[in-house]
């Protein structure tokens, strides 16, 4: 299998940590792609020219980090299921939050690096709403995340409070967010978050 990503991508490292998981990392080979300055190889794999992309080995390219996950709990085994009933759909929604504070986050990193003079304010002040309001919830509802192994909610709450540490630090989201903390210091230890840590750039 063949894995477009970038190495600071939230999403393509919800797909990394999810194959370390998985034990799987030798049978997927990683190419570093810029989606800015595509390969015509990467274009045809994903038209949108987004990443992650997982081309499988029958040669089917797919084209998003849930998706992504999806395929890789149908195949193998590592990653914990979901809950079944009514927990399920909490699990999923906590899920969606997280998914949320990356899209925010990653939307606030592209608008900051537009021109001051067209810098949308307005855009910025709902997306660090969004993250703060997010940010509580999650403390709230910490007890639902386990420290063993991840499902994928936990992959990507994890990822989505490292991200804002590695884009966002002025967020600062310790400070008021205690049980929120000591789950991500703890879950932060997995060889799978130590080994996806994007580089100091």
């Amino acid at each position: 299998m063949q894995l477009y990503c970038s190495k600071t991508s939230p999403y393509s490292r919800k797909v990394r940590i999810a194959l370390i998981e998985l034990g799987i990392t030798d049978r997927v080979d990683e190419i570093l792609i810029d989606p800015f300055n595509p390969t015509a190889e990467f274009l045809a794999a994903n038209p949108l020219s987004k990443i992650p992309t997982l081309v499988t080995d029958r040669g089917e390219a797919l084209p998003s980090s849930d998706l992504i996950l999806e395929y890789l709990q149908a195949r193998f085994s590592g990653i914990a299921a979901l809950p079944r009933g009514s927990r399920r759909w909490a699990a999923l929604r906590l899920r969606q939050i997280g998914e949320g504070v990356i899209d925010a986050a990653v939307a606030t990193v592209f608008e900051k690096r537009r021109p001051e003079s067209i810098v949308y304010v307005p855009h910025l002040d709902r997306q660090l709403a969004s993250i703060e309001r997010s940010l509580e919830l999650l403390n709230l509802e910490v007890s639902m995340l386990g420290t063993q192994t991840p499902s994928v909610v936990e992959i990507t709450v994890g990822v989505a409070l490292s991200y804002l540490d590695f884009r966002m630090p002025y967020v600062a989201w310790r400070k008021s967010h205690s049980a929120l903390e000591a789950w991500h210091e703890q879950f932060s230890e997995r060889a799978s978050m130590q080994l996806t840590r994007p580089p100091e750039t």
